[in-house]
C-alpha cells in the first residue's frame, strides 16, 4: 500500500501551553498588572492559572488568531471619513 508522507506541523498552531503566542502574551500582561496590585503570591497564580483556564476554554473551536483579531478590531479607531464626492459621481 503506498501512502504519502504527510507534514502535520505546517498545518498545526504554534502553541505554548496549549495557547497561541498572543494569548501567553495576554497570560504575562496578566501575570504583571496581578503582581503590582498584589504580594500574595498563592492568590495571584490562582488568578493567573483561572486567566489560563479561561482562555484555554474560549479558545476552543475558534480559528487561528481569533484573540489577536478580536483586540485589533478593539483597539482600532472607529473614524470614519466621508468621501468627496464629485458632481459626476453624484448626477450619473
Amino acid at each position: 500500500m503506498k501512502t504519502t508522507k504527510g507534514f502535520n506541523k505546517i498545518s498545526r498552531k504554534n502553541k505554548i501551553f496549549g495557547l497561541e503566542f498572543f494569548d501567553f502574551l495576554v497570560l504575562i500582561v496578566l501575570y504583571l498588572i496581578v503582581f503590582l496590585f498584589s504580594k500574595n503570591l498563592f492568590a495571584n497564580l490562582a488568578i493567573v492559572l483561572g486567566g489560563y483556564f479561561f482562555l484555554r476554554f474560549y479558545k476552543k473551536g475558534k480559528t487561528q488568531h481569533w484573540t489577536a483579531s478580536l483586540v485589533r478590531f478593539l483597539i482600532t479607531p472607529r473614524r470614519y471619513f466621508p468621501k468627496k464626492e464629485t458632481d459626476k459621481e453624484i448626477f450619473k
